[in-house]
C-alpha cells in the first residue's frame, strides 16, 4: 500500500509540475530544466525570464497554506546548494540575477507563483 501511495505521490508532483511549466511559459519565462539533479539534490524547475533566473520548488498540496508551509528550511538549503552547482557550470548564467521562487498548487485553480519566496540567507 505505501508504494502505491509514494507513486500517486509522486504521479500528482509530476503533473503538478507541468501545469506550472505551462503557467509560467505563458509568462513569458523560458524553461531551462525540469527535476534537474545534482549530487546536492533536485530542482524542480529552472527557468529564465530577462535576467531573472529562478530556482523553482512546486509544492501541491490541498490548500495553498499547507503547500507554502511544506517548504522547510532543510529543503531550502538543499536547493540553494543543488543551484550553485548549477550555475557553476554555466558561464553564460553568471550574470544573471539568481532568486528562488516557489509555485504554490492547489485542485482546481491555476498554480500560484511567488517570487523571491526565500533567500540563501533566510
Amino acid at each position: 500500500m505505501r508504494r502505491r501511495t509514494h507513486r500517486n505521490a509522486e504521479r500528482l508532483g509530476r503533473r503538478a509540475e507541468f501545469l506550472c511549466t505551462l503557467v509560467l511559459r505563458l509568462k513569458g519565462w523560458r524553461i531551462l530544466a525540469r527535476h534537474w539533479k545534482s549530487s546536492s539534490g533536485e530542482i524542480d524547475i529552472i527557468a529564465r525570464r530577462g535576467r531573472i533566473l529562478a530556482f523553482i520548488e512546486v509544492k501541491a498540496r490541498g490548500d495553498a497554506a499547507a503547500a507554502a508551509e511544506s517548504l522547510t528550511r532543510k529543503q531550502q538549503a538543499r536547493i540553494a546548494r543543488a543551484a550553485s552547482q548549477f550555475m557553476a557550470g554555466k558561464a553564460k548564467l553568471q550574470s544573471l540575477d539568481p532568486r528562488f521562487d516557489i509555485m504554490l498548487v492547489v485542485p482546481w485553480r491555476l498554480p500560484l507563483h511567488v517570487p523571491a519566496a526565500w533567500s540563501v540567507l533566510s
